[in-house]
């Protein structure tokens, strides 16, 4: 008899998110680019881990400058009692301004527009300021060429305290620099050529987690560190100068194991069929949760130290394992991706399975998996 499923910390669907392990990946990136500062982003929900926890453990801990992408991202970090600076990526629209300047958070320019934006508004102190330059990335920053006007106005700007200058890596992440290079190389012209002009910014940074590991000439005065410090390296073809940790471990459990016979079709579509009479695991995560539907017959998981094959199509809520004839029985712990006592799952390993990048399968893990905060906040 099966024994009954209670539901306790080691068989819930979860994602714990391992505070310490993202201190750590901080102080070995600190070390690697020092005496450049880092600057920790936590956009799009700290890549899935959970903004407000990670902003505070990380401004609790030495790092006084924070990067979002959004402005009602700022917003919530400010409203939870996270106090430090705060920059911007994206364009603030004009109503967002005055309370954007209170606040305290650093805005981006990406053309003379934005300057408008800020000196029509009714502030009550200088906006503080970071430009993006456009090198090459061909998203947003300033281009030079069409928007000549945008630095003699800036210069001119009693409203603007222009704090910052960066641009950002289109191909940092590959082995073939040469693209990258060529944009340090416009960027890093730019710089000389405002060497004589009456105002300059402070915090001059381009480089990204690419960048970072192998891009050392682009360090400058600080770094935008993103999926990195969440424990992953950007892409296989980067070097890996420094070792990480994993900070999210998603896992979940056997809900039932099922014995079908020969030639019996696993899931939506008959995607894949049994070869002889064998076990299926079935585990209550699917789409819905953060399994791409992409995994299906490509992805794997750990149970008990051993990988094995997802089956089938994956659906929205449930994934199917082949188990074979291994000892297993309802409420084992499934690992997805993470650490855990019994071994480990790269999601590097597994993102390029699918032909997907870490970022995209840490941002997916939807509100309903449960995250688990162990350590630090």
């Amino acid at each position: 008899m099966a024994p009954m499923l209670s539901m306790t910390e080691n068989n819930k669907t979860c994602a714990e998110i391992h505070l310490g392990n993202l201190l750590e990946n901080l102080r070995a990136i600190q070390q690697h680019v020092a005496p450049a500062k880092v600057i920790p982003v936590v956009k799009a929900d700290a890549y899935g881990h959970g903004a407000v926890p990670v902003a505070k453990t990380v401004a609790q801990n030495g790092f006084d400058l924070l990067a979002v992408a959004q402005f009602k991202e700022a917003m919530e970090l400010r409203d939870s009692g996270v106090a430090h600076p705060i920059l911007i990526f994206g364009r603030l629209l004009p109503h967002e301004i005055p309370v954007a300047v209170s606040a305290g958070f650093r805005i981006s320019l990406f053309c003379t527009e934005d300057i408008d934006w800020i000196e029509k508004a009714s502030l009550t102190q200088p906006a503080v300021v970071h430009v993006n330059l456009e090198t090459g990335m061909g998203r947003v920053g300033v281009v030079i060429e069409n928007d000549p006007g945008f630095f003699p106005r800036l210069l001119a700007s009693d409203t603007c305290v222009w704090e910052g200058l960066y641009s950002h890596f289109s191909t940092a992440d590959e082995m073939d620099k040469t693209y990258a290079d060529l944009q340090l190389s416009r960027f890093k012209r730019f710089l000389t050529d405002i060497k004589t002009w009456p105002k300059k910014p402070a915090l001059i940074h381009m480089a990204n987690s690419g960048g970072i590991l192998d891009i050392p000439e682009s360090h400058f005065d600080a770094v935008r560190s993103g999926i990195i410090i969440y424990g992953h390296y950007p892409s296989v073809e980067t070097s890996r100068p420094m070792p990480l940790k994993q900070v999210m471990t998603f896992k979940t459990y056997v809900s039932h194991v099922r014995l079908l016979p020969q030639g019996y079709p696993i899931s939506y579509g008959r995607r894949w069929v049994t070869s002889e009479a064998t076990r299926i695991a079935v585990i209550p995560v699917g789409y819905a949760d953060g399994i791409p539907r992409a995994m299906t017959n490509k992805g794997e998981v750990l149970i008990k130290g051993a990988r094995y094959p997802m089956v089938g199509t994956v659906t929205m809520d449930q994934t199917m394992i082949h188990i074979g004839d291994a000892p297993m029985e309802r409420g084992d712990e499934v690992l997805l991706w993470g650490e855990s006592a019994s071994g480990s799952l790269e999601l590097l390993e597994l993102a390029e399975k699918i032909n997907t990048i870490p970022y995209e399968l840490t941002c997916g893990v939807s509100a309903r998996v449960q995250r688990v905060y162990i350590g630090q906040s």
